[in-house]
């Protein structure tokens, strides 16, 4: 798998390499990190009618910029070489969101890798403007990375990112709706070299109409019990080919007014680590799926978020 990791030196951003040491990606997976220098700090503007000592000082400005820049390539990737895992370094100037899905599409990567929040001024770029570009441009499936476990639960945090963090057990909720982006994810899940400490629960949400309590009549229609008895059926194969990667899955329906709701609060019951649900599409015209349910769930989970999307 070819992991494209995003980074600008953040809280946030360093968590987003503990998680890549920690997670169970497939053992040949190969990391490149990322990081982008925002066009603003070279653009000319502005900047004409300078003296030789201002010029001299906007160049050293530049070259600090630079070389912290590489300074954070080297040291991130020496952590995940540390980790034993495959890494290579880019930087790249421009636009972040832009360059981030650039490099996707030029290095062909599998899924990118950002935090949820960056720092401020300069290095700015992991905040939300730039994570939901991210979301919805990528070529390819996006991980955005939170912390792992809630503040003061020692008992979930990870030990030594190298040791145990490559078999951090994890629980994960996934949101299954018998869609093709659905069927992706759960084909990604069961690509993953669980252990047996692994947890998975597989959800289906399906929607209810409660204008003028539809709900109701609704819930009474065979229509509606076919589907129900659709879904469980589909649930109980996800929840067997899960079974093969780990033994630790349960399936589960719920109806709902709102699907997004729904997951987020399955999630925060079950104190879920991540949610994989597959991605809807990112032209325009699928952009409201978007935008309803992934990107939703991505501003609001208390836990990191993996939209699955096949290249």
């Amino acid at each position: 798998m070819k992991i494209l990791l995003a980074t600008d030196g953040s809280e946030s951003a360093r968590e987003a390499v503990d998680y890549v040491m920690r997670f169970p990606f497939p053992k040949a997976s190969e990391v490149t990190v990322l990081t982008v220098i925002d066009r603003d700090v070279f653009k000319d503007e502005d900047v004409q009618g300078l003296d030789d000592e201002q010029e001299s000082a906007l160049q050293e400005t530049e070259k600090l910029v630079r070389e912290e820049a590489q300074e954070l390539l080297a040291r991130e990737t020496q952590r995940l070489r540390n980790a034993g895992l495959s890494e290579s370094g880019e930087l790249r100037i421009g636009h972040p969101a832009e360059e981030i899905v650039r490099a996707a599409e030029q290095l062909d990567s599998d899924c990118v890798i950002v935090g949820s929040h960056g720092m401020s001024g300069v290095k700015r770029f992991l905040l939300g403007s730039v994570s939901d570009h991210v979301l919805q441009y990528a070529p390819c499936s996006v991980l955005i990375v939170k912390k792992l476990a809630p503040a003061g639960d020692e008992s979930r945090q990870a030990a030594a990112p190298a040791e145990a963090g490559r078999t951090q057990a994890l629980r994960m909720l996934l949101a299954y709706d018998a869609s093709v982006p659905a069927s992706e994810a759960v084909e990604f899940c069961t690509s993953l070299p669980l252990d047996e400490r692994a947890e998975v629960t597989v959800l289906t949400v399906l929607p209810l109409i409660t204008l003028y309590r539809q709900d109701i009549r609704q819930r009474l229609s065979w229509f509606w019990q076919e589907q129900k008895k659709q879904a469980v059926a589909a649930l109980e194969e996800v929840k067997k080919a899960i079974g093969r990667a780990t033994p630790h899955v349960e399936a589960q329906l719920r109806e709902s007014a709102d699907v997004s709701d729904a997951i987020l609060d399955a999630a925060a019951e079950y104190g879920s680590d991540l949610i994989v649900l597959g991605h809807k599409g990112k032209g325009a015209i699928k952009r409201f799926l978007l935008g309803s349910v992934t990107l939703r769930i991505a501003h609001h989970a208390n836990c990191s978020v993996l939209a699955i999307r096949r290249r």
